[in-house]
């Protein structure tokens, strides 16, 4: 069964077969790196906002909309999804990505209407669930607010760097495609130098995740807003 969990991993899986079959181009490249760029700067900015247990957020990137820790998982997935260039794999993804959250979504919407009441009623009914609606762009300007760097855990650090890396590696598996690995020194842009240069990167970006992920012993608190 899939679930939220073990999505990712599959879309990894799936990205990593595609590159078998389908070609990427250099734009396909740029929008997947800007959003996946974007997907990370959601994830990071939520949680320096996120306060479990304690208060309803709605202000900040929770004032665009009520779930921004899942349209960054979103936007980091769909990135890694372009980057293969596999067309089939981006129709799919939005399935399952509603299949898979839509319980976890109903659920965390019930116990926080539970616990917050008339306001969290009147928080769903002006801000929309995960993507933002056309009138986003007056929150932007508070889009920092309550914004605490102290709430970025070394876990969220570590993520962040393996998603980069996800997605350096999977650029790399489409350069093999053109490297010639007869060669020891050439210049071409997609040789095997560049396939080394990938390659190290995303070892570097994995390492580098290991070192800074704090202690992963501690249980995560129920999400409460």
């Amino acid at each position: 069964m899939i679930t939220r969990s073990n999505l990712r991993n599959l879309i990894r899986l799936l990205c990593y077969l595609s590159v078998l079959i389908f070609n990427v181009n250099t734009n396909e490249i740029i929008v997947s790196f800007c959003l996946l760029t974007l997907g990370c700067f959601v994830h990071y900015l939520t949680k320096g906002q996120l306060i479990r247990n304690v208060v309803m957020c709605n202000n900040g990137i929770y004032g665009i909309v009520r779930h921004p820790y899942y349209m960054a998982n979103y936007l980091i997935d769909v990135s890694f999804c372009l980057l293969t260039g596999n067309p089939y794999l981006l129709l799919i993804y939005p399935f399952l990505f509603f299949w898979v959250y839509g319980s976890t979504l109903r659920k965390e919407e019930k116990y926080l209407a539970g616990a917050h009441n008339e306001p969290y009623i009147e928080y769903m009914l002006d801000v929309p669930q995960v993507f933002p609606d056309s009138y986003f762009t007056i929150y932007l300007k508070n889009v920092f607010s309550g914004f605490s760097k102290k709430r970025i855990s070394r876990n969220e650090v570590s993520r962040i760097l393996r998603f980069w890396s996800t997605a350096i590696f999977i650029v790399f598996l489409n350069s093999l495609k053109t490297a010639d690995f007869t060669k020891i020194c050439f210049s071409s842009p997609g040789g095997f130098k560049t396939s080394a240069v990938l390659l190290s990167s995303v070892v570097i970006l994995y390492i580098v995740s290991i070192f800074v992920r704090g202690d992963r012993t501690k249980q995560p608190s129920p999400k409460t807003c």
